[in-house]
């Protein structure tokens, strides 16, 4: 998992507690990976269009289907 990876947001608990369901079965384009201790966290990604008037997002790791 790299910056410029294209992903598919998957449902999950964590994904639910960011209310951020809707972006449930997108794709998105990642941009950063956050990784604490060499364990990957999430990523923060860019969509193909906006979702509350942005583009990019924090997607947890539990959510990105590759």
């Amino acid at each position: 998992m790299k910056p410029g990876d294209t992903i598919i947001i998957l449902p999950s608990i964590a994904l639910t507690n960011l209310k951020l369901d809707a972006l449930v079965g997108q794709t998105a384009t990642i941009t950063e990976v956050n990784i604490n201790a060499d364990i990957v966290k999430g990523c923060w990604v860019q969509l193909p269009g906006t979702y509350l008037g942005e583009r990019e997002w924090y997607i947890p790791y539990n959510s990105i289907g590759i």
